[in-house]
C-alpha cells in the first residue's frame, strides 16, 4: 500500500511495494510504434485513392509480418527476463518498415524507378505465374543476379507482383538478420553494452534506408545474420546446431556475393586462432584442430567460388589487383565519384578506413541522400571518439570474447575489398553489410587494468565478506549461567535507587567466590 499525505502539506506521495518493484519501461518505443503506424495509415488512404495495384498489395502482408515481429518481441522478452524487450522489437520492426516507405518513394519519385530493383522486379512479374504452376524450367542459374531475379520471383508468387510488397519482404529478411546479429552480440558479450548496440543496428538511418529494397543487401545482411548467429552458439558450446546455421549463412550469401562469404570466413578462421578455450585439454586441442581442418576446405572452396564469380582463373595478388582495379573503373562512371584510397600500403589504412566507413564528409555531399549520409558518417566517427576507452579493450576481447575477433576479421576483410571503390552512393550502400561489426566495438566493455578493480566494488566485496555481528563468530556458550537480577531491592524502591551510588569499588570481586555467597546476599532477595 502507498501513503497518501494531506491535500495542502506540499509533500509529495510514497510509491507503494508494486510501483516499486515495477521494472522501469522505456517510452522512446511508444512513438516509434506510433509514427510506423502512421505511416501504415497514410499508405492505405494512398492505395485506396490511386487505386494502384503495387500499394494495395502490401495492406494485407504488414499486419502478417508484424505479428510475426510481435511473437519474436516476446520470445526476447523471455529470454531477457525484461518485458520492454517486446515493445523495443516491435518498434524497431516498425521503424524498418517506415524506412521502406520511403525509400520505395525516394526511388520511384527521385530517381523514376531507375535501380537494380526495377530489373529484379520484371523477372519477378515474368516467373512469378510459371512458378504458381510448378514449372521451374526457365531458371538460368542459382547465383549473382540470377538469384536475385528466381528469388524475387518466388516471393511474387505468394505476394502479387508489387515492387512494394517485394521491398517490404526483402527488408524484413535484413531486419531478421540485424535481430540475430544484435541477439549473437548480447550471448557472446555479455559484459557489452547490449542495449545500445541494439538500438544501433535496428534504428541506425542507414539499416533503415539502404537493405529496404529489392535487392542483394537484404539478403546478404540477413545470411550475415545467421552466420553470427551460429557462430554465437558454437562459442556458447551448442556447436552441432551453431555449424549448421553457419553454413547455411555462408552457403546463402556466396550465392549473390562470394567475396562477402570470405570476409565471414575471414572472421571466423580469426576467432578460432585468437579465442581462448573455456575448457582447456586434450578434446578442446582435437576439436580446434578439425576446426582448423575444415576452415582450410571452407576457404579454398570460396576462394574457387569467388574466382569463379569474378571471372579470374584462381585468387591471388595479381588477380586481386585485378578484381580491385576493374572495380574503382566500374564504380567512377556513375555520379558522386571520388578519388579512392586503397589499402596498397601500411600508411593508407588509416585513410582507407576512414573512407569506408566514414565518407562522405557534408562538404562532399552532392545531393540530399548523400548529405544524410555525411551526417551520419560524422556522428559515428563522434561516436567512436567518446567510446575510445572501450575501443582499447579490442585485444583483450578478442582472446576472451572471440566473437570480437570475428567482427574484426569481418571488419579488416571488408575495408581492404571494398577500399578501392570510387563512388559515395555505392559505397553507403555497400558499407550496411560490415557497420554491425563495427559497432560493436563502441559497445564493448570499458577497458581497464587486470587485477584492479573500482572502489565501489572493493567496498561492496568487503561488506559481503564481513559477518553480520560479532557475536555470530562467537560459538555459545554449552553452559549458560542464570540470569541474574540487576536489582536487589524492593519494586516500591526500585525506581528511586542509583545502581551505582552505593557501589563499593574497592571490594573484591572473587571475595565471594572464596567465602560463604550468602553473607553478600540481601535480605529480601
Amino acid at each position: 500500500m502507498s501513503w497518501t499525505p494531506p491535500p495542502d502539506s506540499g509533500m509529495l506521495p510514497l510509491a507503494g511495494e508494486r510501483q516499486l518493484a515495477a521494472a522501469r519501461s522505456v517510452d522512446w518505443p511508444r512513438y516509434v510504434i506510433g509514427l510506423g503506424l502512421f505511416g501504415y495509415g497514410v499508405l492505405i488512404i494512398a492505395a485506396m485513392g490511386t487505386g494502384s495495384f503495387a500499394l494495395i498489395v502490401p495492406i494485407p502482408l504488414i499486419p502478417v509480418l508484424a505479428f510475426v515481429a510481435y511473437r519474436l518481441g516476446l520470445e526476447v522478452a523471455e529470454r531477457d527476463r525484461d518485458p520492454a524487450m517486446a515493445r523495443f522489437v516491435f518498434a524497431a520492426f516498425w521503424a524498418k518498415m517506415l524506412g521502406t516507405l520511403i525509400r520505395s518513394l525516394v526511388v520511384s519519385q527521385v530517381y523514376d524507378n531507375r535501380s537494380d530493383s526495377l530489373d529484379y522486379h520484371e523477372w519477378g512479374k515474368f516467373f512469378a505465374p510459371q512458378f504458381r504452376g510448378f514449372d521451374f524450367s526457365n531458371i538460368v542459374s542459382w547465383s549473382g543476379t540470377e538469384f536475385m531475379r528466381t528469388m524475387t520471383g518466388f516471393v511474387y508468387a505468394f505476394t502479387g507482383a508489387s515492387q512494394v510488397s517485394g521491398a517490404i519482404v526483402f527488408s524484413f529478411l535484413s531486419f531478421l538478420g540485424l535481430l540475430l546479429m544484435w541477439r549473437a552480440f548480447r550471448r557472446t558479450v555479455p559484459t557489452g553494452l547490449g542495449y545500445r548496440y541494439g538500438v544501433l543496428v535496428l534504428f541506425l538511418p542507414s539499416m533503415l534506408y539502404w537493405p529496404s529494397a529489392i535487392g542483394k543487401e537484404g539478403w546478404a545482411i540477413f545470411c550475415l545474420g545467421l552466420a553470427s548467429y551460429g557462430v554465437a552458439r558454437v562459442l556458447t558450446r551448442s556447436i552441432p546446431l551453431g555449424l549448421v546455421i553457419i553454413g547455411a549463412g555462408i552457403f546463402g550469401v556466396s550465392l549473390v556475393r562470394p567475396h562477402v562469404a570470405l570476409t565471414i570466413f575471414s572472421g571466423v578462421a580469426l576467432a578460432a586462432a585468437l579465442g581462448k578455450s573455456q575448457r582447456p585439454g586434450v578434446k578442446t586441442s582435437a576439436l580446434r584442430l578439425v576446426l582448423f581442418g575444415a576452415l582450410v576446405v571452407l576457404g579454398l572452396v570460396l576462394a574457387s567460388s569467388t574466382a569463379e564469380f569474378f571471372g579470374v582463373p584462381s585468387l591471388n595478388q595479381e588477380t586481386g589487383n585485378e578484381i580491385l582495379n576493374e572495380a574503382e573503373g566500374r564504380t567512377s562512371e556513375a555520379g558522386s565519384a571520388f578519388s579512392p584510397v586503397r589499402m596498397s600500403n601500411p600508411a593508407n589504412v588509416p585513410l582507407a578506413i576512414v573512407t569506408v566507413l566514414f565518407r562522405p564528409f557534408p562538404f562532399e555531399a552532392s545531393s540530399a541522400v548523400s548529405a544524410a549520409s555525411s551526417i551520419e558518417g560524422v556522428a559515428l566517427f563522434g561516436l567512436m571518439c567518446v567510446s575510445w576507452r572501450r575501443l582499447l579493450s579490442v585485444p583483450r576481447c578478442m582472446r576472451n570474447q572471440p566473437y570480437v575477433a570475428y567482427c574484426i576479421g569481418i571488419l579488416i576483410t571488408f575495408i581492404y575489398a571494398f577500399s578501392s571503390f570510387s563512388n559515395f552512393g555505392i559505397l553507403a550502400r555497400q558499407r550496411v553489410q560490415v557497420l554491425p561489426f563495427f559497432l560493436a566495438l563502441a559497445c564493448l566493455p570499458v577497458w581497464q587494468r587486470e587485477g584492479v578493480i573500482s572502489t565501489e566494488e572493493a567496498m561492496a566485496g568487503r561488506d559481503e565478506s564481513r559477518p553480520a555481528s560479532l557475536d555470530d563468530t562467537i560459538a555459545p556458550d554449552p553452559y549458560p549461567a542464570e540470569p541474574q537480577p540487576t536489582d536487589w531491592r524492593s519494586p516500591s524502591d526500585a525506581g528511586t535507587h542509583d545502581p551505582y551510588g552505593d557501589a563499593d569499588f574497592g571490594l573484591d570481586p572473587y571475595r565471594r567466590f572464596r567465602e560463604n555467597p550468602d553473607q553478600y546476599r540481601p535480605d529480601d532477595a
